[in-house]
């Protein structure tokens, strides 16, 4: 098959974006729920209870000092994650965030939608980054007996291919994926199952299993090497060709996974601590900024292994984010050494 340019790349992302954001052109944001007598308390909306971002999380509030109140929140994922950081979950959920751990990718398809919106673009360009994290790989699990080498092969096999669940990252960055390489949706057989934490279970629901999440991870420490499951080679050229591709390619490793046999070249998107852009004279403002002194001050820590902090804090270096164009000003400072 022959990836598609970025002409039709960039014509589809006006077309295709998670349908759940195209109402917030209609948004009115609202008002944070704290009285200026009180200290704030940030809130932080992760992935799931299992996952890398939710124990990122827990890691910040363990570093944090006692006058910045910090709530860690499951969620179901990224595009979740952007809903709630714009207050739109609909009557079910009328909480407020102010910050959100979400996929580059996921960030970069919703600006591109609202490029063609002015009231959604208005909304869309105050969500700011507070400072960028690690690399997340693209896992695509299937059966060793596949012998499966590229995503072509995924598709030429008629193999049913698992997003995970709709509001996840995962889902919206599987589905970007295929779409460079299907014009046709009645070609793609994607379910959105939500797996359970653990081992994949393959070859009944399901061929092939997408997760983006930083590696090692539980799901693939999960594995054995005895195990009739492998990674397939994810590579995908139309979308590093994108402007400020959120994309990079990376490499998963036997070092990592001792099931495996070779190094699988992959994709990989990093994930982002985003906010909204409070003005400067607003309490989150100053406490975000604490909250982003404390983790520079204590990267050496969370980097020691002996600490038994997540491993993907080795990756998180703050001067890559320090002149980033969406750079949240209340970090940025911090990040910039001031």
């Amino acid at each position: 098959m022959v990836h598609q340019g970025t002409g039709a790349v960039g014509a589809r992302l006006r077309r295709r974006v998670v349908a759940g954001f195209c109402a917030l052109a209609t948004l009115s944001l609202a008002a944070p729920g704290w009285a200026q007598s009180e200290t704030p308390t940030l809130r932080i909306t992760t992935g799931g209870p299992t996952g890398t971002y939710f124990a990122l999380a827990n890691e910040i509030m363990s570093i944090l000092p006692d006058d910045v109140p910090f709530e860690v929140v499951p969620s179901d994922g990224s595009v979740h994650n952007l809903r709630r950081l714009l207050a739109f979950e609909g009557s079910d959920e009328q909480e407020y965030f102010q910050l959100a751990l979400v996929q580059a990718d996921v960030l970069a398809q919703l600006r591109d939608r609202a490029r063609d919106n002015s009231v959604l673009q208005g909304i869309v360009d105050r969500i700011k980054v507070v400072m960028p994290l690690y690399v997340e790989e693209i896992h695509a699990y299937a059966l060793k007996s596949e012998d499966l080498r590229s995503m072509d092969e995924i598709l030429s096999k008629n193999l049913r291919i698992n997003a995970g669940k709709e509001k996840s990252g995962t889902n919206l960055t599987t589905r970007w994926l295929f779409e460079q390489l299907v014009s046709d949706d009645a070609r793609l057989d994607i379910v959105n199952v939500n797996p359970e934490p653990g081992l994949p279970i393959l070859g009944i629901a399901y061929g092939v299993l997408f997760d983006v999440a930083g590696a090692p991870n539980d799901r693939g420490r999960a594995i054995t090497p005895e195990s009739d499951i492998t990674l397939v080679p994810i590579d995908v050229q139309a979308l590093y060709d994108l402007p400020d591709s959120p994309y990079v390619r990376t490499v998963i490793t036997p070092e990592q996974y001792t099931w495996l046999e070779r190094d699988v070249e992959t994709m990989g998107v990093q994930a982002l601590l985003v906010t909204f852009d409070y003005d400067e004279r607003n309490p989150y403002c100053q406490q975000i900024e604490r909250m982003t002194r404390a983790i520079i001050d204590s990267l050496p820590l969370l980097k020691d292994p002996a600490t038994g902090a997540h491993p993907a804090w080795t990756e998180v270096n703050p001067l890559e984010g320090s002149q980033r164009g969406d750079l949240y000003k209340c970090s940025g400072r911090v990040l910039q050494g001031n």
